[in-house]
């Protein structure tokens, strides 16, 4: 039920507002996502990956 609000609170703001919510949405997870990367790169200081094998 709450995915099924989620969905169509997105289609109703895509309908009302345009695709600009959207574009400001990915822009957001764009970020998160290269803070993350980041993150990552730095924690790697043996270029293991995680694998400990």
């Amino acid at each position: 039920m709450k995915k099924l609000l989620i969905i169509l609170a997105i289609i109703v703001l895509v309908v009302l507002f345009g695709t600009w919510p959207l574009s400001v949405l990915s822009k957001i997870v764009e970020w998160l996502a290269t803070g993350i990367r980041w993150l990552a790169k730095a924690l790697d200081w043996f270029d293991w990956n995680g694998l400990l094998i």
